[in-house]
């Protein structure tokens, strides 16, 4: 029997959702594909709670968001083969800017990342095709809401995708192409050898607090790029980013 494309949507969700833990995104504990049948009552409550941020330092950015993020956070990247940059909240694991109201504080900038949840675009393994999920742990999250509450977002009206989803789905889906771009962009930072371990240590109440799990762009290897590269990265929209991570 032919399966549907429902039906092959919440095969997905169901292969996400029972992944290994470290194999999920940050924040999500039971993503799910979006799908008509499966969320045909679900959606979410308009309740704001940024909690699921509170223990995340460092978060991730895309290089699209230096100019706002620079402002506020140190922007570093990730010591591992693929590298990706990421904005430091604070020495300690603890986010300073998640208010006891689980909100953020007002006078900082929130990464599309946070802002994205509980939404993202799956991958599926081995395929090109993309799903998007939702995370049915989210505290928002309702397995059904009444389409005539004030305070409740569905997903599906009518067994059509609602403003809610359509917003969501555009929302991701700019968030993952500039991700793309963003992994380009670190892609060439590591094939010239502009990544540097970065080190850092504080005092903070009394004890001493080390950073140094994370890589930065090397100034003088920067300053030192061949003229045809130099220009290369000119070409791409490279130079704004590097800079923006230098003056961060």
């Amino acid at each position: 029997m032919k399966k549907s494309k429902s039906a092959a949507a919440s095969k997905a969700a169901e292969s996400a959702a029972t992944s290994p833990a470290q194999a999920l995104p940050l924040f999500f504990s039971k993503p799910a594909a979006l799908d008509s049948e499966r969320h045909a009552k679900a959606g979410l409550t308009r309740n704001v709670d940024l909690s699921f941020a509170r223990e995340c330092n460092p978060t991730p950015l895309n290089a699209v968001e230096f100019i706002e993020a620079a402002r506020c956070y140190p922007i570093v990247f990730t010591n591992e083969d693929a590298p990706v940059p990421v904005a430091v909240l604070a020495w300690e694991r603890k986010n300073p800017f998640i208010t006891k109201d689980n909100l953020w504080r007002e006078d900082a900038y929130i990464p599309a990342y946070v802002r994205q949840y509980p939404f993202v675009l799956f991958e599926a393994p081995n395929s090109d095709k993309l799903y998007l999920c939702v995370d049915e742990a989210a505290s928002n999250y309702r397995a059904t809401v009444s389409a005539d509450d004030a305070d409740a977002m569905p997903f599906y009206r009518e067994g059509q995708p609602s403003e809610t989803t359509t917003r969501a789905l555009e929302f991701a889906n700019a968030f993952y192409q500039h991700t793309k771009i963003t992994r380009n962009f670190c892609d060439d930072l590591k094939t010239h050898k502009l990544l540097s371990p970065y080190n850092a240590t504080a005092t903070i109440n009394g004890t001493e607090q080390h950073l140094n799990a994370f890589l930065m762009i090397n100034e003088t290897a920067f300053n030192a790029l061949p003229e045809e590269v130099f220009l290369e990265f000119r070409s791409k929209g490279w130079l704004p980013f590097i800079y923006l991570s230098l003056a961060s």
